[in-house]
C-alpha cells in the first residue's frame, strides 16, 4: 500500500509541476484578464454554447437552426460535436466565456503530460522528460494557435496515442488496448480534420518502422500474422466507436461546399514557411514584418527551447539511434509539407487526402513533435553517458551565440536610426490610458527591429546560463532554465497571437445578454432582427448566433457552408421582388399577414404550430432545406418540399392546421447510440478487471 500511496504522491506532484507552469506561461489567459482572440469566441464557441444551452433546455442538439439558417450540429467538423469532453462539459456547467477558456488551458496541460508520459517509453531521464513536457505544452505551435481550438486539442491527444500505441505494439495486454482505442478516438473526435489526415500516414509510417526495426528472434509471418489480428480488432472497434461521428460526416458531405477537394491554389494557403523556423532561436521576431514570413502569424512560431534546441542541432550531426533517425525523417517530411510550395503541391497530387487540408501550418505540430523527441533522446544520452561540453555542441554553441550578439546589435543600429521602435511612443501614452490600452499601443508599436534586439538579449543570457549548466553538468539548473526560458517565450508572443485587450468578465457580459436555454423565436421580419455593433461582432461573432432568433441578411462567416445555402446568398432571392427578407421565419406563401400562425412549441429539431388559411395554400420555413425534416399535419406526414432555392415547405389545407415541422436524422441516431454503447463499454472493460483474472495481491 506504501508503494501505491508513493505512486499517487508522485503522479499529484507532476501534475502540479505542469499545472503551475501552465499557469505562469499563460498568465493572460489563465488570470482571465485577456480573452481568447478572433476565432476561439467567433468561430469555435458558438456551436459548444448551443449545444449547451439545447442540452439544459432538455433538447438533443442534432440541429442548429440559429447559423445562417441552420444546419446539421453532427457535421460539424471543427464544433467538437463528438468529443467526449465537449458533451461533458455541455451537460453539466455549461459553454461560457470562463468554461471555454478553462477548456483551452485543460487541453495544454494534457499535452505537457502527454509528452512527458511518452519520453517515458524510451526511459528517459526525469528531468528530461520533464524538460520535453513544458517544451510541447510552451511550444510555437500551441503559443500561435490558441485561438484554434480544435487544434490545440488535437495536439493534446498526440502524444498520448503515440504512447499508448508505442506501448501496446511493445507488449499487448487488455488495458493498453482499449485505451489506445479510447485515445485514438479522443483524437480523432476533437481534432482538425487536416490534423486527422496526417495522423493517419504518421501511425501508419510508425507501425511500418516497427515492424523493419523490430529485432526479435521470432518468425516474421507469426508476427505479422498478430499484427494484423491486433489492428483488426482496434480497427473495428474503433470503428464502432466512431460509428455516429462517421454517419454524421457522411450524411452532410453531400450538401457541403468544403466536402471536395480543393484547388491546388487553395492547398498552398497559410503555410508555415521556411523563414518561419527563424522563431526556432528568435520566436517574438515572427510577431513582426509579414512580407518577410509570407503566411499568418499564428503560423510562425515553432520555438520549443533553446537547450532542446542544441541537443536537436547536435542529434542532427552525430551518430543517432533507429528511433531518432525515423522521427527526424519524419519531421522533415511534415515540416515541408507545412511549408507548401512544391512539396504541398506534390503531397496534393500523389498522396491520397492531402489535397483536402486547407490550412498547411497544421502540419508542423508533427514536426515538432518528431523534433522535440529527438531532442530530448540526445540530451538523455549525454546525461546518461556523461559527455563534456565540447565537440560539435561547443561549436554549435558559439555560432548560435554570434547569431544572437549580431540580432542585439543589428536590431538597435535599426531601430534607433529609422526611430522604428515602441520606445519613441513611449511619451505619448497618457494617463487616461488604461492599463490594456497602454498595453495593445506598446504592443502595437513594437518593431521587427525591437523583436530582434529585445529577444536577442533574453537569449543570450539564457544561451551563457546553458553552457554553464553542461559545463558543470547542473541537469537541475538547466531544467529551470528551459522552464523559465518557454515562460518568458509564451508571455512574449502571447499578446500578439492568443489574446485580444478585452477581458474575459467583459466578453460573458456580451454573452449574457443572449436569452437563456431555446426560447421561442419573435415572428418578425428577418430584416427586422437586431444585431450588435460591428466592433462587437469582431470580438464574439456575429449577434445572429446568440439571440436565438431565426435568420440572417447576410451569410455569416461560419466553416459549415451548405450548398443550397451559398446559393441564397448569391442569388436575387434577397431583394424585390421575391425577398424572403421581408418574412419572418414562418409565414403563408402568398400572404404578408403571419397574426395567423401560432407557434405552440419549439424546438431546434421540432416546431409544432397552428395556421389558420384562408384557401389551401404552402406555409414556408426559412431554415436551410436538408435531408430529414418531415412535416405533420393531422394524420398527412411527409417530406417537407423545397421553397425557392433553400428553404423548406409543407401544404396547408383551408381552415384549422396543426403542423409539426421535425429533424429525424434516423441513422445518425442510431449511429450515435452505437457509439455511446461503444464506448461505455470500453470505460467499464477498462477500469473493471476481467472475471476470469486472477487477484492480484496487494503490496
Amino acid at each position: 500500500m506504501q508503494v501505491y500511496a508513493n505512486s499517487n504522491w508522485a503522479s499529484l506532484k507532476k501534475i502540479l509541476f505542469f499545472f503551475i507552469i501552465l499557469l505562469i506561461a499563460f498568465l493572460p489567459i489563465s488570470s482571465f484578464l485577456f480573452f481568447l482572440k478572433n476565432d476561439a469566441f467567433a468561430g469555435y464557441f458558438p456551436p459548444k454554447f448551443f449545444m449547451s444551452e439545447s442540452i439544459h433546455a432538455g433538447h438533443l442538439p442534432l440541429w442548429n437552426p440559429y447559423i445562417n439558417f441552420g444546419f446539421p450540429q453532427y457535421g460539424d467538423m471543427s464544433g467538437g460535436f463528438w468529443s467526449p469532453i465537449t458533451w461533458i462539459i455541455a451537460s453539466t456547467a455549461g459553454y461560457n466565456a470562463y468554461t471555454l477558456t478553462l477548456e483551452v488551458l485543460f487541453y495544454i496541460l494534457l499535452g505537457g503530460i502527454g509528452m512527458y508520459k511518452l519520453t517515458g517509453f524510451w526511459n528517459m531521464d526525469k528531468r528530461v522528460r520533464e524538460i520535453a513536457g513544458v517544451a510541447f505544452m510552451c511550444s510555437g505551435y500551441i503559443v500561435g494557435h490558441l485561438q484554434h481550438f480544435n487544434w490545440i486539442s488535437g495536439a493534446a491527444f498526440l502524444p498520448w496515442c503515440l504512447w499508448s500505441y508505442l506501448s501496446l505494439l511493445k507488449q499487448f495486454s487488455k488495458n493498453r488496448f482499449v485505451l489506445t482505442v479510447l485515445l485514438f478516438y479522443f483524437l480523432v473526435s476533437s481534432a482538425h480534420p487536416g490534423i486527422i489526415i496526417s495522423a493517419i500516414y504518421f501511425f501508419s509510417a510508425v507501425l511500418v518502422f516497427y515492424i523493419i526495426n523490430k529485432r526479435e528472434n521470432i518468425n516474421r509471418t507469426q508476427q505479422i500474422k498478430q499484427l494484423f489480428l491486433m489492428h483488426a480488432g482496434l480497427l473495428l472497434l474503433f470503428v464502432l466507436l466512431c460509428a455516429g461521428m462517421i454517419a454524421g460526416y457522411l450524411d452532410i458531405l453531400p450538401f457541403f461546399v468544403r466536402g471536395e477537394k480543393i484547388s491546388v491554389t487553395a492547398s498552398l494557403g497559410n503555410p508555415t514557411s521556411f523563414p518561419s523556423w527563424i522563431s526556432a532561436l528568435l520566436p517574438l521576431a515572427t510577431v513582426k514584418n509579414d512580407s518577410l514570413y509570407q503566411t499568418d502569424i499564428s503560423m510562425r512560431n515553432n520555438y520549443f527551447s533553446l537547450a532542446l534546441l542544441l541537443f536537436f542541432l547536435q542529434a542532427c550531426f552525430s551518430k543517432k539511434n533507429n528511433w531518432q533517425k525515423f522521427l527526424l525523417v519524419a519531421g522533415v517530411l511534415f515540416s515541408f509539407l507545412s511549408a507548401g510550395g512544391i512539396f504541398k503541391t506534390f503531397a496534393y497530387k500523389f498522396i491520397p487526402l492531402i489535397g483536402y487540408v486547407r490550412l498547411n501550418g497544421e502540419f508542423s505540430i508533427f514536426a515538432l513533435l518528431c523534433f522535440i523527441i529527438v531532442a530530448a533522446i540526445h540530451l538523455n544520452k549525454f546525461i546518461q553517458q556523461k559527455e563534456s561540453f565540447s565537440g560539435f555542441i561547443q561549436w554549435s554553441y558559439y555560432a548560435i551565440f554570434l547569431i544572437f550578439i549580431g540580432c542585439i546589435f543589428c536590431g538597435l543600429y535599426f531601430a534607433i536610426s529609422g526611430k522604428d521602435s515602441f520606445v519613441f511612443v513611449l511619451s505619448r501614452i497618457t494617463q487616461q490610458y488604461t492599463l490594456a490600452e497602454k498595453l495593445k499601443t506598446l504592443v502595437d508599436a513594437v518593431s521587427f527591429y525591437d523583436t530582434l534586439w529585445i529577444q536577442g538579449c533574453i537569449q543570450l543570457i539564457i544561451w551563457l546560463v546553458i553552457r554553464r549548466a553542461l559545463i558543470s553538468r547542473n541537469f537541475n539548473l538547466l531544467r529551470s532554465l528551459v522552464v523559465a526560458d518557454l515562460i518568458i517565450a509564451s508571455l512574449l508572443n502571447i499578446p500578439f497571437t492568443g489574446v485580444g485587450k478585452t477581458s474575459v468578465a467583459t466578453i460573458q457580459n456580451l454573452l449574457n445578454q443572449s436569452p437563456q436555454g431555446i426560447p421561442i423565436p419573435i415572428l418578425q421580419p428577418i430584416n427586422k432582427i437586431d444585431t450588435l455593433q460591428v466592433n462587437v461582432k469582431e470580438i464574439i461573432g456575429d449577434w445572429s448566433i446568440y439571440n436565438k432568433q431565426i435568420g440572417v441578411k447576410e451569410e455569416v462567416a461560419y466553416p459549415i457552408v451548405l450548398k443550397n445555402m451559398r446559393a441564397y446568398f448569391e442569388t436575387n432571392e434577397r431583394y424585390p421582388g421575391r425577398n424572403f427578407l421581408n418574412h419572418p421565419f414562418l409565414f403563408v406563401d402568398g400572404s404578408q399577414n403571419s397574426r395567423s400562425i401560432v407557434i405552440q412549441s419549439f424546438a431546434p429539431d421540432k416546431i409544432a404550430l397552428s395556421v389558420t388559411a384562408d384557401n389551401p395554400s404552402s406555409i414556408v420555413l426559412q431554415q436551410n432545406y436538408y435531408p430529414h425534416w418531415f412535416f405533420k399535419n393531422g394524420r398527412q406526414k411527409g417530406l417537407v418540399d423545397s421553397a425557392g432555392i433553400n428553404f423548406m415547405k409543407a401544404p396547408l389545407n383551408k381552415g384549422e392546421n396543426n403542423i409539426v415541422f421535425t429533424f429525424e436524422p434516423t441513422l445518425v441516431k442510431r449511429a450515435m447510440l452505437l457509439s455511446v454503447i461503444t464506448f461505455t463499454a470500453l470505460c467499464l472493460l477498462l477500469l473493471l478487471p476481467l472475471p476470469f483474472q486472477p487477484n492480484k495481491k496487494k503490496t
